[in-house]
């Protein structure tokens, strides 16, 4: 036979049998449950951030303050900011619906419920000036009180003001909001500026990713170590060999387990797209009619999806053409852990710090991160993340794949030297020192 013609056999023998087998149909289910998650990360983000506004009622016990208190409070809650837009732009927030009560022990009850946030009682003070309580279940120092506690400060210059008979038009010019915008330190950034909701959902799609290919890597690896332990232990192999060569036989498993780890990419692939599709649907229906995908934090798109797979192929790849050198060195399946730990603490190193900086406990911009993203085996890990978080540059994506590609035809020549040798090697533990002999020499 041909050398493709026995490559081929080995890898459908491979492929059939992990593709029948209950753990793959199980893996595959969580997998594409755990990418339809990923893909609704802005709704969830939108949802826990409260997309609806905050129903905050006011409740008027001065009777002398002239104008609404309601809507002075309104226009100053929902007052145009510079959050979340690039320099020199404003957006309202629109975060809060305020409106005014004549029952104070009524909207109170309301509050203790949960029907509506809080309520602010307004009273006269003994020195003439205007008191406030907050009634609310929330945080005394958290947002809503935060916001509400610098909005009743303007109510009550204004009516200081008022007292003191300045023109309302005067105050108007007094109060009007200043001209302030958000913009990236770095002055090469000119794109928008990010809220803490889309922040939020970059980490959470960083480390989502990163979790998602350290899983895949390290279980196929495991499989394809196994593999050649298994026929090993049985003896299957030196028959195999008559028929194949040993470069054929490592080529043939890794390309049959990387065909089941593509079946299961495609699926993965399919949902997500799916998943992207019924964002807007699902968004309208969670979080109402007005809602649409655009409105949405920053999530999953079909370009990430698409370097999700090639950091995945890639980094299975790498790894598993290591695994099976790795795994042709012992007899046993219970020497399989000891003999692949190497690589294993390499992935796991890489996963740490992908998800580290995912979520930001490390900094993402520093440029020793920057240099690890392009090492090979740590690409697939924090590649991913530097992208989700917008400050991989346009050169790193391009380099790093080409250096992982390079590294793989490396390292598929030294595993087949390794391979070919280790598996006719049995009885012995081989150590660091056998192992060098048998890549430079040979049996």
């Amino acid at each position: 036979m041909s050398n493709v013609a026995n490559i081929v056999t080995v890898a459908r023998r491979e492929y059939q049998s992990r593709v029948r087998a209950r753990s793959f149909l199980v893996g595959t289910a969580l997998l594409v449950l755990s990418v339809v998650a990923i893909a609704m990360v802005p709704i969830i983000v939108q949802a826990i951030s409260g997309s609806g506004a905050q129903r905050v009622a006011v409740w008027d016990g001065a009777g002398d303050i002239g104008g609404s208190p309601a809507a002075t409070l309104d226009s100053l809650l929902n007052a145009p900011t510079g959050g979340g837009t690039s320099a020199g732009g404003q957006a309202t927030t629109g975060d809060f619906s305020v409106r005014a009560v004549t029952d104070l022990d009524a909207e109170r009850r309301a509050v203790d419920k949960g029907e509506d946030t809080a309520v602010l009682a307004l009273a006269r003070g003994p020195s003439g000036d205007l008191a406030f309580t907050l009634y609310t279940n929330e945080s005394s120092t958290g947002r809503v009180a935060q916001l509400i506690r610098q909005a009743v400060s303007a109510v009550v210059i204004a009516d200081r003001l008022a007292r003191l008979n300045v023109a309302p038009a005067d105050q108007a010019r007094i109060f009007a909001p200043a001209d302030f915008s958000v913009a990236w330190a770095d002055p090469a950034r000119t794109e928008a500026t990010q809220s803490s909701a889309d922040q939020g959902a970059s980490y959470f799609l960083g480390f989502g990713m990163t979790i998602l290919i350290f899983m895949m890597i390290i279980l196929y690896g495991q499989w394809v170590a196994a593999s050649v332990v298994e026929e090993k232990s049985s003896r299957v192999m030196e028959v195999i060999l008559n028929a194949a060569t040993p470069f054929q036989l490592l080529t043939g498993k890794v390309a049959g387990v990387g065909g089941v780890a593509l079946t299961q990419y495609l699926a993965i692939l399919a949902a997500g797209l799916v998943a992207l599709a019924a964002q807007g649907p699902v968004a309208g229906l969670l979080l109402g009619a007005g809602t649409a995908a655009s409105s949405l934090p920053q999530g999953l798109t079909p370009g990430l999806l698409g370097l999700l797979v090639v950091y995945g192929v890639l980094g299975f790849l790498l790894y598993a053409v290591l695994f099976a050198g790795a795994g042709s060195l012992v007899s046993r399946q219970e020497d399989v852990n000891q003999v692949v730990t190497p690589m294993t603490l390499v992935a796991t190193a890489g996963y740490m710090v992908g998800v580290y900086s995912a979520t930001g406990l490390l900094d993402i911009r520093a440029g020793w991160l920057t240099f690890l993203g392009q090492v090979p085996f740590l690409s697939p890990f924090l590649m991913l993340s530097r992208v989700t978080s917008g400050q991989a540059a346009p050169w790193e994506v391009p380099l790093s794949i080409v250096l992982m590609a390079v590294t793989l035809v490396a390292c598929l020549w030294l595993a087949a030297r390794l391979y070919a040798v280790g598996v006719l090697l049995y009885g012995q533990r081989p150590g660091a020192r056998t192992i060098w002999r048998l890549l430079r020499h040979g049996m």
